[in-house]
């Protein structure tokens, strides 16, 4: 036969794509409340302190311990700052000047760095052609959806530029981590990698913060709901929960494939921002994701094979 169908996702790795989607999508419009009240280092310190606490007690709870090994705490710790420090950093900045929405829009660039990335330094993972066109078509919708209308004025146009720009730096550090942690994390458990690696990123970051910020600004706490929210949203459910299900994903369906849930968290981010702030995304930016879906539907192969079906 001279095509074959390019996806290898199961039933229940989509599921678990569809999960951590969610988990993900509402996160920018956590992000968007901590920013009210704290600079990006700070809530990125707080995401990760109220990450890892709960899942070191859950592994405390299921008697898992974690390795001693100089090797497993040197991958953890590089892991921490590709796939959380350096990330949920330039995300946080990005969206001081673009919606939850649009962040997730730009964000879905993850899926085409992660192929770029997994193509050159991973062989089970090659860069076929419909992934060389699902690319190409995928980066031509980030930029549509990134691109300076005429209509705005100079100053709030660099703004949406620099936001843009930011979060695609973001993806770049994630794709270099779907690749790291496929190399040198597999033969820990998804438990052990995600606490492993939210410790030494947490460490990292309040250093950071600290360093750069000073003290925190404590005024967030005079508004216990918005506390919560960002405690709990984009802690505990953001980052605790959603990193077991990252590993697990990488260990069932491959890095590149991991980067999928990109183009399905836009959908959950854009309507809790529409429901909740009413932040609306432009025509623009809607164009910009259905070339970028389109492209992952190629990448994926699942476009290419129902249309060889039927033909």
């Amino acid at each position: 036969m001279l095509w074959e169908r390019q996806s290898n996702l199961s039933s229940r790795s989509w599921s678990l794509l569809l999960s951590l989607a969610f988990i993900w999508g509402a996160s920018f419009y956590f992000i968007e409340i901590g920013l009210i009240y704290l600079d990006p280092f700070w809530l990125v310190s707080v995401r990760l302190l109220f990450g890892a606490l709960p899942l070191a007690l859950w592994l405390l709870f299921q008697e898992e311990t974690l390795p001693v090994k100089l090797r497993f705490w040197t991958s953890v710790m590089i892991m921490g700052a590709l796939n959380n420090f350096l990330p949920f950093n330039f995300i946080a900045f990005g969206q001081l000047y673009v919606t939850g929405g649009m962040a997730s829009i730009v964000n879905a660039n993850t899926a085409f760095m992660g192929v770029i990335v997994s193509g050159i330094f991973l062989s089970g993972e090659p860069a076929t052609w419909n992934r060389i066109v699902g690319v190409i078509i995928g980066v031509t919708g980030v930029a549509v959806a990134i691109g300076i209308t005429p209509m705005l004025p100079a100053a709030d146009a660099n703004d949406l530029l620099l936001g843009g720009l930011a979060i695609i730096v973001a993806t770049i550090a994630y794709a270099f981590a779907g690749v790291w942690g496929k190399i040198k994390l597999a033969e820990y458990s998804p438990t052990q990698s995600a606490v492993g690696m939210l410790i030494c990123s947490s460490a990292i970051s309040v250093l950071c913060s600290f360093l750069i910020s000073g003290s925190p600004n404590l005024a967030i706490m005079n508004y216990p709901f918005d506390l919560i929210k960002v405690v709990f949203g984009l802690g505990v459910l953001g980052t605790a929960l959603a990193y077991p299900l990252y590993f697990k994903i990488l260990e069932v369906a491959g890095s590149s494939n991991l980067m999928l849930v990109t183009i399905i968290v836009p959908v959950f981010a854009i309507i809790l921002d529409a429901v909740l702030l009413s932040q609306f995304v432009t025509g623009s930016d809607l164009f910009g994701f259905a070339l970028i879906a389109i492209g992952l539907f190629i990448m994926d192969g699942r476009l290419n094979y129902n249309l060889l079906r039927k033909s």
